[in-house]
């Protein structure tokens, strides 16, 4: 037996593979809450919705009407947003990491500045 026919005869002892197809899905709970996104292999639960695969991509996005059992979209209002800008006084921060905002009177090698750009 060459080596061809020996790999034949072992891709016929694994039989036919057989993928498990695609469904995604939004678990959620009593509250409408996701709680866990599947694809394959789901639990048992019976608390969910079938979704796109755009939807399952951006669920932190939605909530579900569990009345309706439908997905609703979640109103996220960041409240006021102002572009800050370089500046001799205003907000401390970190010098090159605009993201790190030191509290006052907490101390940093290496400080700048940031004010309103309006």
């Amino acid at each position: 037996m060459n080596w061809q026919e020996e790999f034949e005869s072992a891709l016929q002892a694994f039989g036919t593979i057989v993928e498990e197809p695609i469904e995604y899905r939004l678990h959620y709970d009593l509250g409408g809450n996701i709680t866990m996104c599947t694809m394959q292999q789901h639990p048992t639960t019976t608390d969910y919705i079938v979704v796109d695969r755009e939807t399952y991509s951006n669920y932190t996005k939605y909530c579900v009407d569990i009345v309706k059992k439908r997905l609703k979209k979640i109103d996220i209002n960041p409240g006021v947003s102002v572009q800050l800008k370089r500046s001799n006084q205003g907000y401390a921060a970190a010098k090159d990491h605009a993201g790190i905002l030191l509290e006052p009177g907490e101390e940093y090698s290496s400080v700048e500045y940031y004010e309103a750009n309006y």
